[in-house]
């Protein structure tokens, strides 16, 4: 019975290692599709997303933490690392959002949908960080996605 419920528990740990090793292997993944279409973006999402240092924080649903870095250049992804130490990067932007959320953002077809959605609901955020972020959000937030949703109606 002891050697039964040790390797219970001994496998739940694995798993809740393999979960965050997954998710990082499946973001790996949509980063690489990503550059390869991001020509493809409008151009005020690439200004958006620019030149950033993002660190994204994923709460997964174990409980545990999957910190991410990107960098981006021109709207392409040039870095991407999972990390353990958050204190030794500046990001321009930070992501927070859970498990759940970013999943169902990799495996759709309407990311924007899905994103709107979260984030009306809190399940993501998206903080920028500093002078010239803060100002690039805001100019989105409040000129061109009103700009864009009256053109989409139209």
């Amino acid at each position: 019975m002891k050697k039964t419920l040790c390797m219970l528990i001994l496998m739940f740990f694995i798993t809740m290692g393999t979960t965050s090793a997954e998710l990082f292997s499946d973001l790996d993944r949509a980063v690489l599709e990503y550059n390869a279409y991001y020509e493809e973006l409008p151009g005020y999402l690439k200004t958006l997303l620019g030149n950033e240092r993002i660190l994204a924080n994923v709460t997964m649903n174990d409980g545990s933490e999957l910190n991410v870095y990107l960098v981006t250049e021109n709207g392409r992804v040039d870095e991407f690392e999972k990390v353990t130490q958050v204190e030794d990067y500046q990001p321009t932007v930070i992501i927070t959002a859970d498990e759940d959320t970013v999943i169902s953002l990799i495996n759709t077809t309407d990311p924007l949908s899905v994103y709107e959605a979260a984030s009306e609901n809190g399940s993501i955020t998206v903080d920028p960080v500093g002078l010239v972020s803060t100002a690039k959000f805001l100019v989105y937030e409040n000129v061109l996605e009103p700009g864009w949703n009256i053109l989409k109606g139209l």
